[in-house]
């Protein structure tokens, strides 16, 4: 996307506006969501998000002026939302709430190694000009992924849930209220996540144009995502026994802050091997963030029944709203002191925001569910 957006003639900083709209669009349809899904279940969440799948690849691949991107954007925003709400459901009915980070952990390994391949591969097939080609493999891979689909519908089991649903707000007002409510008792959380999504969208936003435009790279330009992308593949899997032993959001809190210090240093490092290793070290620990979390918000979820969607409505805004704010943000601040540099100014934020949030972040959250209203 930020190629293809490039090749249009935009500034990185009109770029990052582009891509941040797709998350302004998230963010709305989580408040939508969180009204009126009174009982979603992740097989029906999942077929929503393969439909609105196809439809952003049909749209890419028509795409010649900016409307068309950001419209494009718009339908990504939502897909994701889908994923990320299914997801969630998916963990909290079928795993223990003892794994819910290591089942995080694993689901974000797959993860991983999609994001891993997908960049691999848009190598080979993407020429001086973008033709059909990428998006001819994209629906193979939606297709495949479908007949996962199939076989999950087929195997798992129909959930009979025995929780009475929470009877839905008759306003936008009291639904406002609600998440009012549960986002000051979960602001420290809210707001991590904030951050390691912003971080997220640098990477993805201005990743790309420092492996095309940074001559140092030279032939190792292609590993700079990966070195990004590795570690949560490798890691994924142990995430389970560091939150077992530090807690969750302990291990989300300093393995975000060890990693941010260590992106940091990309402002001082021109050597291309180092700049690889620092941005392989860094994702080793903040690869360990985003499980951690998840099994925190799993852990509200399941002791807060009749509240689900609510929780993960506002959970998935803050990611939207770090999608919003981090390619704005990178577009800007790379336009102004450079690609590299920009995650030095990145680093040396997060870091200081996260020494702040393991100062007032509580030992333990309970969600008070009479304190909502």
């Amino acid at each position: 996307m930020p190629v293809m957006i490039v090749e249009q003639g935009v500034n990185k900083t009109e770029m990052g506006l582009i891509i941040g709209s797709s998350s302004i669009v998230g963010a709305i349809f989580d408040v939508i969501l969180s009204k009126f899904l009174k009982a979603g279940h992740y097989r029906r969440l999942y077929l929503s998000m393969f439909i609105l799948s196809f439809i952003f690849v049909m749209l890419l691949w028509g795409a010649s002026v900016l409307w068309l991107y950001v419209l494009a954007m718009a339908i990504w925003g939502m897909y994701w939302d889908l994923f990320n709400f299914g997801t969630t459901d998916f963990v909290s009915k079928t795993a223990l709430k003892e794994d819910f980070s290591g089942s995080f952990g694993v689901i974000g390994v797959f993860k991983a190694l999609g994001c891993l391949i997908a960049p691999i591969i848009a190598g080979l097939v993407v020429g001086q000009v973008i033709d059909g080609t990428p998006f001819i493999v994209s629906l193979v891979m939606l297709g495949i992924a479908a007949l996962f689909y199939v076989v999950l519908m087929v195997s798992s089991p129909t959930s009979k849930s025995t929780v009475p649903q929470k009877l839905r707000h008759e306003s936008w007002l009291s639904e406002i209220q609600v998440w009012r409510g549960f986002g000051r008792q979960l602001l420290p959380v809210l707001i991590l996540t904030l951050l390691f999504f912003i971080t997220e969208a640098f990477f993805w936003t201005i990743g790309p144009l420092i492996a095309e435009e940074t001559p140092a790279l030279g032939q190792l330009r292609g590993l700079f995502i990966v070195a990004y992308l590795l570690p949560p593949m490798l890691l994924g899997w142990f995430v389970g026994h560091l939150t077992h032993r530090f807690g969750k959001k302990h291990t989300a809190l300093y393995c975000f802050f060890i990693g941010s210090v260590l992106i940091s240093l990309l402002g001082v490092v021109q050597n291309p091997i180092l700049m690889l290793a620092v941005i392989f070290l860094a994702s080793c620990f903040i690869s360990m963030t985003l499980p951690a979390i998840n099994g925190a918000y799993a852990d509200y979820i399941s002791e807060t029944k009749g509240h689900e969607k609510e929780i993960q409505g506002i959970s998935d805004f803050f990611y939207n709203a770090g999608w919003v704010l981090g390619p704005i943000l990178a577009g800007f601040i790379a336009d102004h002191v450079g690609d590299t540099q920009s995650f030095a100014v990145l680093g040396i934020f997060c870091a200081g925001a996260t020494l702040v949030l393991i100062k007032i972040m509580p030992k333990a959250i309970k969600l008070k569910v009479a304190e909502v209203y």
